[in-house]
């Protein structure tokens, strides 16, 4: 069990929540922008964090930096982009040791949050307000290496492929990190523009977990955000695609295995019983041990070395993937499509449908097992301005009945396959 989630305004289109950890002794800060994620600037926002994360006026180097964080008893600083649904957001974590282990009494909540100010709003610009050359070039090749290290991991990669496919022309297609080629055309202009129009327009989300005062993080920025020039964009709602037209691709690789991935657009689930019953037809599908997918595809018929299913909460899909010999591709997508058939049709017993059940409330009740799966939790349902516990999520799902989930799986229709399959081509 964690926490509840405290939330309040602390500037213009910005706020501070927290959860009450007491178990831990270690606080967890995360300052986060977020902001529409678009094509055009997916990519340059992707490379701020990375840069701001160097060093700041304060400690204007990463020497200086990490000098900074080892008088902090050895704080850890982060940087990382994520996207949940529509909105790609720009995030920097300092995990510190709550005051009350200082041993010099030392205000570490009062400090890390100094820090994470001067980090992302104070950074070290240079006469022309600029980010340092060599700042941006290493982590402009970080960036670009993390881009394509999906090429490396094929199962990543053709899952990739096939989301492609399917939103073409929406949000949701467009890469977190973003793309290798807009990496190699980012300036130390275009970076400093990047970064002055997240200050100004993103929303700024602050969130504190662990045993320590966050009403301290929260003076601190408050009395700093102010200071700024801000004109933060509007929220504006979005209506997920129910379906679209189905498409079809496969590609040559050198592989030993091949990669069969399939997407099904879920009608668009909008209410919380709606996503809820997919989670569950996810789960029941292709997300356990003891699902359809593994207990018939896999190890009855042998069609494939794995077959999961994952349901995405912000675009409303279901997502199959599959790792299998390249001679089974069509006997294998006939029989992925087939369970999903017989679910539709109610052929589960009751025996499985509990064990599902059972298997999400284990994976909801470790939660709280560590700082960050709190933050993950809680700054899921800010994004997603749906803010329940994992209690109360437990309830909701242990009331999805049988029915529920048969509906989902009649709602559900294929709309993409990508199959990567062995050749000459790398």
């Amino acid at each position: 069990m964690i926490g509840t989630l405290n939330r309040k305004e602390i500037g213009k289109g910005a706020f501070l929540s927290w959860v009450t950890e007491p178990k831990f002794k270690h606080n967890r800060i995360t300052l986060c922008l977020v902001t529409p994620i678009e094509k055009e600037t997916a990519t340059v926002n992707a490379l701020v964090p990375f840069v701001l994360r160097k060093g700041c006026k304060s400690c204007p180097d990463f020497t200086a930096l990490n000098k900074k964080l080892a008088e902090m008893y050895g704080a850890i600083l982060d940087a990382d982009v994520s996207k949940h649904g529509d909105k790609q957001i720009i995030e920097i974590t300092l995990v510190t040791a709550d005051d009350k282990f200082a041993f010099g009494g030392e205000k570490m909540t009062e400090t890390a949050a100094n820090l994470l100010w001067d980090l992302v709003f104070e950074p070290n610009l240079d006469e022309k307000g600029l980010f340092p050359e060599i700042d941006l070039e290493l982590e402009r090749e970080y960036l670009i290496d993390t881009i394509e290290s999906d090429l490396n991991d094929k199962r990543t990669y053709a899952i990739g492929k096939a989301l492609d496919l399917v939103f073409e022309n929406e949000p949701f297609g467009i890469k977190r990190y973003g793309y290798a080629k807009d990496a190699k055309a980012i300036t130390g202009e275009s970076l400093a523009k990047a970064w002055k129009n997240l200050v100004k327009t993103a929303k700024i989300e602050v969130f504190f977990a662990g045993p320590g005062n966050a009403e301290t993080v929260g003076k601190v920025f408050a009395e700093k955000i102010s200071s700024l020039e801000r004109e933060p964009f509007e929220e504006k709602g979005f209506e997920t695609v129910a379906y679209s037209p189905f498409k079809e691709a496969e590609e040559e690789m050198e592989i030993a295995q091949g990669k069969l991935v399939m997407v099904f657009r879920m009608g668009g689930p909008k209410s919380e019983r709606e996503k809820n019953a997919a989670r569950m037809l996810s789960a029941l599908y292709g997300g356990t041990a003891f699902s359809k997918l593994f207990m018939n595809v896999r190890e009855k018929m042998s069609l494939c070395y794995y077959a999961d299913s994952s349901f995405e909460r912000g675009s409303g899909i279901l997502i199959v993937d599959s790792g299998i010999e390249f001679g089974n591709r069509e006997k294998a997508q006939s029989e992925i499509i087939r369970q999903l058939e017989l679910i539709a049709e109610g052929d589960f017993s009751e025996e499985e449908f509990s064990a599902t059940k059972n298997a999400i409330m284990n994976s909801l009740g470790s939660v709280g097992d560590t700082l960050f799966s709190v933050e993950n939790w809680y700054m899921g349902g800010i994004i997603e301005n749906n803010v329940i516990t994992p209690e109360e999520d437990k309830k909701a799902m242990e009331s999805v009945t049988r029915e529920e989930v048969m509906e989902m799986a009649k709602r559900a229709k294929l709309a993409s396959v990508f199959f990567l399959k062995g050749g000459e081509k790398e």
